[in-house]
Formats: structure tokens, C-alpha cells, sequence
């Protein structure tokens, strides 16, 4: 009886410690994943605009409708539908002096990429930014209606 008590005191023991251990490589396969899920959003943007000279798509079922997208992804963060990214009005120059696309969630000039809707924190850095909801999927595009987007 006494084996019985130390053996399971051994195993939870062990399980307290590999339970952190899993919850951050579970936190990470998530975060790769969404990066996957947010890069196959770009990709499909930039397939449409090469068919359709370089204008953004009207919403992600027109990336469905024409096959650019191979079905609609879900936030791995959050479980729930990405935050959509139109492209607004040209308000700003990039480093580069070029004009910029202001990136809106509520306008409708199309799609211009997706973002994670969580505000958690994150374990690694993507693009300077420790932020999900920063972690922004948008496509590099052409120039379009005399505006140049850049990332």
C-alpha cells in the first residue's frame, strides 16, 4: 500500500512538471499554425490580384468561389474566424517614401489580408511584434488604382 502511495505521488510529481512543458510546445505548434493560416490567406490575395490586375478581392468567399483559397481558415488562437484587413484610403508613405494603403477593418474596397482578433501576448516575436492581434497577414500587392501597398 505504501508502493502504491509513493508511486503515485512519483507520477504526479512528473505530471506537474510536464504539464508547463506541454502547454508552451501546445502554444507554439498554435503560433506556427497561424502563421501557416495567415500566409495562406496572403497567397490566396495575391493569386487573385494576378488574375484580376492587381485589384483586391470583395471578401474571402470570392477567394473560395475562384480557388485561390482552399477553404476558410479559422484563427488557430482563438478558434474562431480571422479579423479581415480592407484596404482603405491612401493616408501614409512607408519608410520607403512610397504611398501607402491605410489597412481598415470596416471599409470595403477589398481584402487586403486577415489578423488574429486575440490581444494575448505571444512567445516569439513575428515581424518585431509580441502581440496576436498585431500579427498582420497582408499582401504584398501591385499597383492598383494608382496606389502602391507595400508590407
Amino acid at each position: 500500500m505504501a508502493a502504491l502511495i509513493v508511486g503515485l505521488s512519483v507520477m504526479s510529481l512528473m505530471l506537474s512538471v510536464a504539464l508547463p512543458v506541454w502547454h508552451t510546445v501546445a502554444r507554439r505548434e498554435r503560433e506556427e499554425e497561424l502563421i501557416f493560416r495567415g500566409n495562406q490567406y496572403v497567397r490566396a490575395i495575391e493569386l487573385f490580384q494576378r488574375k484580376y490586375a492587381g485589384t483586391f478581392p470583395p471578401n474571402v468567399d470570392a477567394l473560395l468561389q475562384g480557388r485561390f483559397l482552399r477553404r476558410r481558415y479559422l484563427d488557430p488562437i482563438t478558434n474562431d474566424e480571422f479579423q479581415v484587413l480592407y484596404a482603405g484610403i491612401p493616408t501614409a508613405t512607408t519608410r520607403r517614401g512610397t504611398p501607402a494603403v491605410e489597412v481598415s477593418t470596416n471599409g470595403r474596397r477589398g481584402i487586403l489580408g486577415v489578423a488574429s482578433r486575440s490581444r494575448d501576448t505571444s512567445l516569439r516575436l513575428y515581424r518585431g511584434r509580441n502581440r496576436y492581434s498585431e500579427w498582420l497577414f497582408v499582401a504584398e500587392t501591385q499597383q492598383t488604382e494608382g496606389h502602391s501597398v507595400t508590407r
